[in-house]
């Protein structure tokens, strides 16, 4: 059945008018209302116009979209893919950006947020270096705090909070970041003694590669001198990193760790 013949025909134009002007607000205005059952039955061409536009350098011109492609031509087609896609297709979308994963994504799929959560957290851990897969996905924290998802507890999302959220590369940053979503502090941030690092992420390759205030030396100190945790708490935490079996460089850090509480 063709899109006039469903009904969907004017959501199939309205959208096919906001990825041409690069309009956010209008695709998701389209596409919230629609059950997924009718999102997949939309033209497979919006499909394919989203995938050339996200193929496209910002700035590109094509007759296929209005003046230069600017990032909301992006956002746009992201939000199409998401909406669209089978679920196991929609959670491994990237580059994805991040105001659409924080605050539509949730609004198209609401009911899937945990399994963007384990996808996310799973190919994180996998490859912590895969800066533009992975870009976007630290909006899972922000729906925590937001009450939308349980704190994630995954591996690697333990490791993304450690290491891997953008604009946290300072200690300072950190400690803000945690501060201002508190629920992580004691769910997720707290698995640090217990998720094992792997290559490219973990607390003591963070430290090593910091050039100010370090995990070791402030934010852990911090959390304990502001009582979000106990100087009692982290030192479990550290006798159970130290039975754990772990390679000798993250030894040596939860052993120094221990030097730096108040």
């Amino acid at each position: 059945m063709n899109a006039a013949g469903s009904g969907l025909a004017q959501p199939a134009a309205l959208l096919a008018g906001a990825l041409r002007s690069g309009d956010l607000a209008a695709a998701v205005a389209v596409l919230e209302p629609l059950d997924p059952a009718a999102r997949r039955r939309l033209p497979a061409r919006l499909r394919t116009t989203a995938r050339e536009l996200l193929a496209a350098p910002v700035a590109a011109r094509e007759p296929a979209w209005d003046g230069p492609l600017r990032p909301g031509h992006h956002q746009v087609a992201e939000c199409v893919l998401l909406a669209t896609s089978p679920l196991a297709r929609a959670t491994g979308l990237w580059p994805l950006d991040f105001a659409v994963a924080r605050d539509v994504l949730p609004r198209l799929l609401p009911d899937d947020l945990p399994a963007f959560v384990t996808r996310w957290s799973d190919q994180f851990r996998a490859d912590p270096k895969a800066w533009d897969r992975n870009a976007g996905r630290a909006a899972m924290f922000d729906w925590a705090h937001a009450g939308l998802v349980p704190p994630p507890v995954e591996d690697g999302a333990v490791l993304m909070l450690v290491t891997g959220v953008p604009g946290t590369g300072d200690g300072a940053q950190l400690l803000r970041y945690l501060e201002e979503r508190p629920v992580l502090i004691t769910t997720t941030f707290a698995r640090l003694f217990d998720v094992p690092g792997v290559k490219g992420a973990s607390p003591a390759q963070r430290d090593q590669t910091t050039y100010g205030r370090r995990l070791d030396d402030h934010v852990v100190p911090a959390l304990v001198r502001r009582g979000w945790w106990s100087a009692d708490q982290v030192r479990d935490g550290v006798r159970r990193a130290l039975a754990a079996g772990l390679p000798a460089y993250q030894e040596r850090w939860f052993r120094g760790l221990e030097q730096h509480l108040p």
